[in-house]
């Protein structure tokens, strides 16, 4: 498939990833295939530590296929020395507080409480929230923002950070970046100055 994207390569098309079951598919089985993305310029990026499997799986996706960023990766906390390597580095890692695997597989009454993505954050990790499959999630755009303040725990700076960690994890040109996100913190901070109470 990559071979392809570079002999056809369209200007829409800035990057690969993967995704689904990292279950009985390890993320280093697609080594080959990342290095020749690299290679050709493109980004990357990979789902890992999705489904409860391994922390091993965000190490491989971030140091052996060199990904700019990691979708998921919520079992990274069961390594906190990783985990803090990461924040220190920064890496992006995109999460979506419905995911369906935690939904699965913690109890009603305790999945905001035991999400992972509440102890991501804790270890520093620079998140951001989305929708990955929306109708798989059932979650929209807005409506994971909301619940990463209403249930999981994070503070309007924590969102603000998040917008900003989103932009750093964008396939995008420096000086776009750039703008966006002067124009978009100016945005924010005006919008979260018109909430009462908010913190």
């Amino acid at each position: 498939m990559v071979e392809w994207v570079i002999a056809a390569r369209a200007p829409e098309v800035v990057g690969i990833g993967i995704d689904y079951s990292e279950i009985n598919r390890p993320p280093e089985l697609f080594a080959q295939a990342y290095e020749l993305a690299r290679s050709a310029g493109l980004k990357t990026t990979a789902h890992a530590g999705e489904f409860g499997t391994p922390w091993e799986n965000v190490r491989t996706v971030v140091e052996v296929l060199h990904c700019d960023r990691v979708d998921h990766g919520y079992t990274i906390i069961a390594n906190p020395t990783l985990a803090a390597r990461y924040a220190e580095r920064g890496i992006v890692f995109t999460v979506v507080p419905t995911n369906s695997y935690y939904l699965r597989t913690l109890p009603p009454q305790r999945w905001a409480l035991d999400h992972p993505i509440r102890r991501m954050a804790a270890l520093g990790l620079a998140l951001h929230p989305n929708t990955d499959d929306p109708t798989m999630h059932c979650v929209t755009p807005p409506g994971a923002w909301q619940l990463m303040y209403t249930h999981l725990g994070s503070r309007i700076a924590d969102l603000r950070q998040y917008l900003l960690n989103g932009l750093r994890g964008a396939w995008l040109d420096d000086s776009t970046r750039r703008v966006w996100a002067a124009e978009w913190a100016a945005q924010f901070d005006s919008l979260a100055a018109g909430i009462p109470g908010a913190k």
